[in-house]
């Protein structure tokens, strides 16, 4: 459970920092501020955001999840059916970037 912690409140560090830069980026490009270079990180960047993202999401559920467990015992078996859907969601996420690249 320490583990499942600790990558929580780093995965937190990383989603607001990535989602603070992704809004900054996404103003910058719909005011025509250096449009082309917040366009080209914007899309080097969606799929690291997309995978802290769901870190970030699949520990805030594991924690919830395991709130009325003891420390030392095991985790509860729905946390691997919260893992299956994140790994579903990355999957997806990855599948529609690569395979319906924006034409921008």
């Amino acid at each position: 459970m320490d583990k499942i912690k600790s990558l929580h409140s780093v995965s937190s560090v990383y989603f607001f920092i990535l989602a603070f830069a992704y809004i900054v980026m996404v103003l910058a490009f719909r005011n025509g501020f250096m449009a082309d270079f917040f366009f080209a990180l914007m899309r080097i960047l969606d799929i690291p955001f997309a995978f802290v993202s769901l870190m970030y999401g699949f520990t805030t559920l594991a924690l919830q999840i395991n709130i009325g467990r003891d420390e030392e015992s095991s985790l509860s078996p729905w946390i691997l059916v919260v893992l299956t859907i994140c790994l579903i969601l990355f999957g997806a996420v990855v599948f529609v970037n690569f395979a319906f690249p924006s034409q921008l």
